[in-house]
């Protein structure tokens, strides 16, 4: 991938890795669940407790993974789907391709390049790169862009342009989004977003980009082989990160409630205690977080050989109990 556009590094790169608004309207029949009054976290569950805190920020952080991808034409393909790359692919496709014919105020359908279709309902100020207060409305119909299949529907409006992030490789643009039963599947496993998420980035390079993405509300529902294995609702939840060549450095923060197999109802607060860094490798390289429950807490950790997961029962950071999954179980648990 060429580094032509700031824009398209930075998709790449980025969105629910180990980090994922307001008003957002669920699924039907699908209330989100606010994180009120927390869950308690028990010693047995505490490697799922964590897995699941990780896999939670996955939706929007991963997406800042896969930023690098768009940035230095490096793959990067952590485990999980992220809602960020997407979201910037459709974007930059819809003034690459169709920005001519969105300015006369037509409806347009496009093909994309794995198979299925977008349809672009625009306001634009400028054919060929964003402008403060261009509105877009697309709705996927099985469209496949990078490997990641979208169906749903997406609006984002658009404001803070500095540059031209289309067409160069430095500039800042900030796009709030709304999902309305989007769905992002990549391999078996699917995310279907429902829900607000704000994306503001600053390329100052074709290797340096700065990010910030943010929501008050976003619901996800995440399926394996076709199976519902969680549901759950992100709030108050923000991530911060830098993009330099094929690293990315993330740092979140959120509440996260719903419900998730192996462990039941839940509703806890994650915070990153150290950013998770992450390269070619696909996992992070070092970076740890904590999940606060009722009285109780547990911290994932990377470490050498996988992730150090400590137990703290009264949740006053003396460690109750210690495990060191592989990666591997580490996912797997949640």
């Amino acid at each position: 991938m060429k580094n032509t556009s700031s824009l398209a590094a930075v998709g790449c790169v980025l969105v629910l890795s180990a980090c994922g608004g307001g008003g957002g309207s669920g699924g039907a029949g699908s209330a989100p669940v606010q994180a009120s009054a927390l869950s308690s976290i028990a010693a047995a569950d505490a490697p799922k407790v964590a897995s699941n805190g990780y896999a939670a920020g996955t939706v929007i952080s991963q997406s800042s993974t896969s930023l690098t991808g768009v940035v230095t034409g490096v793959t990067v393909a952590p485990p999980g789907v992220g809602a960020v790359s997407p979201v910037l692919g459709l974007v930059k496709q819809a003034y690459e391709r169709n920005g001519a014919g969105l300015m006369t105020g037509v409806t347009i359908s496009d093909s994309c390049a794995g198979g299925g279709t977008v349809t672009i309902d625009a306001t634009l100020h400028n054919q060929n790169t964003l402008s403060d207060g261009d509105t877009l409305t697309m709705t996927a119909f099985n469209c496949t862009e990078d490997g990641s299949t979208m169906n749903g529907k997406l609006s984002i409006s658009v404001s803070g342009v500095s540059g031209d992030v289309i067409n160069s490789t430095t500039g800042a643009v900030t796009l709030d989004a709304r999902f309305n039963d989007f769905s992002i599947a990549t391999g078996s496993t699917a995310d279907t977003l429902n829900g607000d998420m704000k994306i503001s980035l600053t390329a100052t390079s074709g290797v340096d980009a700065t990010f910030a993405i943010s929501g008050a509300s976003l619901l996800a529902t995440e399926q394996r082989s076709g199976a519902t294995v969680a549901t759950r609702t992100l709030t108050a939840y923000s991530v911060n990160g830098n993009v330099h060549g094929s690293t990315v450095s993330t740092a979140a923060s959120f509440s996260v409630a719903g419900n998730a197999n192996g462990l039941g109802q839940f509703s806890y607060t994650v915070k990153s205690l150290q950013p998770f860094v992450t390269t070619t490798t696909g996992v992070p390289t070092a970076g740890s977080l904590i999940v606060n429950g009722a009285g109780s807490s547990v911290t994932a950790t990377v470490v050498a050989n996988g992730v150090r997961v400590d137990y703290s029962a009264k949740g006053d950071g003396v460690v109750t109990q210690t495990s060191t999954p592989s990666w591997s179980d580490f996912l797997s648990a949640s």
